[in-house]
This record gives structure tokens, C-alpha cells and sequence, in this order.
């Protein structure tokens, strides 16, 4: 949702979703249609999901290839590779190959969702997913794939100017130029995101982290999210119905004063009245910290704040950001 709403954000003490698996393996096919010759990319591409190709025959192709001082891919079509390997060895390199070289000259002229929606029918990504994982990991790891797809999508989609609007041409979310590239270019864009990403080490931007990644950090306006109870006090396991010790309690209640203190300009609970958990709806209640708060004696909110629609507030955070 911050990028949906051109908010740069940073997640501190998690994993970058470049850094996610499913997204390197896309990547890999995306950066080998740019560039034929990245080594690494031909070769998580090729294994996954697998296609006919093992190790010994990789093993056998990069020897080949090494010798002659070329890329895989190269390899791949040059002559004397049969004397390494076995026709039914070679047959699905080639094939694989070919395919590349295809989506690669498509990808200069044929639109983005094109390219892509072809790419991803041939390399049955979704079922190798469920086949490989258990349902909720896939679920999670398509859910994944489809943002990242979307995306990509977007961005290959010259957006319709609005009547009188000023076109700048750049976007907030991810400081690049021009909707509306080929896939060649948004697949530079998106190798350049992912060598910066993480460079910066105090970049202006939110910063998403769990209460314990950061203890010992101050920052000028604090949301907590997921204020509840089950959650912060936290219970343990989802299908534990048993109530929390008090000696977790105390210690819960510690982490909450932490988080609290974090925030000298503003704080603000954020908390879900009902929310899924493994496919059931279930009513939230508001964590017991927040009425130990004592928030009723707090000023009230003037009329006009309570009328705010979320995107108003949405409009404040900005505002809040550019001032901090």
C-alpha cells in the first residue's frame, strides 16, 4: 500500500523483497532476456523450476564454455558442444534458449503484459510453487509474484493524461522516469533498484520494523499497528486459545512503554475490528494496554479531525514526512 501510494518506505531487521526467492527467480528470467550472457541468471533460470536440465549436464556446459571463453549461452549454440554432451542433453538447452532469444526480441517492441503473461504461461511458476511448498508458503510466495507482476505491468502502461494535469514524468515510489518503457527498460530499472537497494543507510523514508528491532531508536511520528490483543500482549501461537501469563503480560507491557516512548511528536494505535486468520474471520479486540494509556483523559479530537477520511489522513502522513 506505500508504494500503491508513493510513499518510500525501508523494512529494518526483515528480508528486501528483492532478496525473496520467488522474485530473484523471476528476476533471473528477466535479466537473461536483457542480457544473454549473465552467467547466473541462465542458471537459476534454466533449474527453476527445472526443465530437463541437471547438474551434470550444467556442469559439463559451463567446462565447455569456460574453455572457449564464452557465456552458457553462448555455448550452448556454438559448435563442437555435442562432444560434450549427448543430443538428448542438448535438446533442451537449445530449446530453452531459443525461447529466451524469442521473448528477448519481443520485449523490445510487444507490450509489457504481453511478454510477461507469455513468459509466465511457459514456465508454469504458480504450480511449481504448490508443488514445492506447502499451500500457505505458495499462497504467500504467488501473492508475491502477482504484486511484483503488477508492477511491472503498470509501469509498461503509458498512463492516460488527465485533462490540464503537468506531466513530470516521475514517480515517488521508485524515482524513475517514463511509464510507459518496454520491458528492456524496466528490466535495467529494476537491476539498478536492486544493486541501490539497502545502500543508503538513513534514507528519507518510512521505516517498517517490528517493537524488538527497534529498541534503542527514536523517530519523529510512531505508527503501531496490530494494537490488539493476541498480538500486543502477543499470545504465542495462532492456535493457542490459552490466556498469556502474567509474567508475559509484564514483559509485553514493557515493550508497549518502549514503543510509546519511541514517538516525540505524534503517536497513533491502529487495530482491526475483525481480521483472517488460516481462512476464518475472527473479531479483534483492542489490546488491555491501551485503555492503561489513560487516552480518555487526553484532549479530545476537534470536529474536523473526526471527519478526516482515510485519505486525508493519508494526505497528513505526507505532509507530516515533509516536514520531518
Amino acid at each position: 500500500m506505500l508504494r500503491r501510494e508513493c510513499i518510500p518506505y525501508v523494512l529494518s531487521g526483515g528480508q528486501s523483497f528483492f532478496d525473496r526467492a520467488e522474485i530473484k527467480d523471476l528476476c533471473a528470467y528477466l535479466r537473461l532476456i536483457a542480457n544473454p550472457d549473465d552467467d547466473p541468471a541462465f542458471i537459476r533460470a534454466i533449474t527453476t523450476p527445472r526443465r530437463g536440465v541437471g547438474n551434470t549436464t550444467l556442469e559439463a556446459l559451463g567446462a565447455f564454455a569456460g574453455a572457449a571463453k564464452v557465456s552458457l549461452f553462448e555455448a550452448v549454440f556454438m559448435g563442437g558442444i555435442e562432444a560434450r554432451l549427448s543430443a538428448r542433453q542438448v535438446e533442451p538447452l537449445r530449446t530453452f534458449c531459443e525461447w529466451i532469444r524469442g521473448l528477448s526480441d519481443r520485449a523490445a517492441r510487444d507490450s509489457t503484459t504481453e511478454v510477461l503473461d507469455d513468459m509466465m504461461e511457459a514456465i508454469h511458476y504458480e504450480a511449481y510453487l504448490y508443488d514445492a511448498f506447502d499451500e500457505r508458503q505458495a499462497q504467500t510466495k504467488w501473492q508475491n509474484v502477482l504484486e511484483f507482476l503488477e508492477w511491472f505491468k503498470r509501469k509498461g502502461t503509458k498512463p492516460e493524461p488527465e485533462a490540464g494535469a503537468e506531466q513530470t514524468g516521475f514517480d515517488t515510489a521508485d524515482g524513475f522516469a517514463d511509464e510507459g518503457k518496454n520491458l528492456l527498460g524496466l528490466i535495467q530499472t529494476v537491476a539498478l533498484m536492486s544493486m541501490l537497494e539497502g545502500k543508503d543507510e538513513d534514507p528519507d523514508a518510512v521505516r517498517l520494523s517490528t517493537v524488538h528491532a527497534s529498541k534503542g531508536f527514536e523517530y519523529p511520528h510512531v505508527f503501531l499497528v496490530g494494537v490488539e490483543e493476541g498480538i500486543m500482549p502477543h499470545r504465542g501461537s495462532a492456535d493457542d486459545d490459552a490466556p498469556v501469563d502474567d509474567g508475559r503480560i509484564e514483559e509485553e507491557r514493557r515493550l508497549m512503554y518502549v514503543a510509546i516512548t519511541w514517538a516525540p511528536r505524534s503517536l497513533h494505535l491502529n487495530w482491526c475490528k475483525k481480521r483472517k486468520r488460516a481462512r476464518e474471520t475472527v473479531v479483534c479486540e483492542p489490546s488491555r494496554f491501551i485503555p492503561e494509556m489513560l487516552l480518555d483523559d487526553a484532549p479530545p479530537l476537534t470536529a474536523e479531525e473526526a471527519l478526516l477520511s482515510p485519505k486525508d489522513r493519508m494526505a497528513m502522513l505526507k505532509a507530516m514526512l515533509q516536514k520531518s
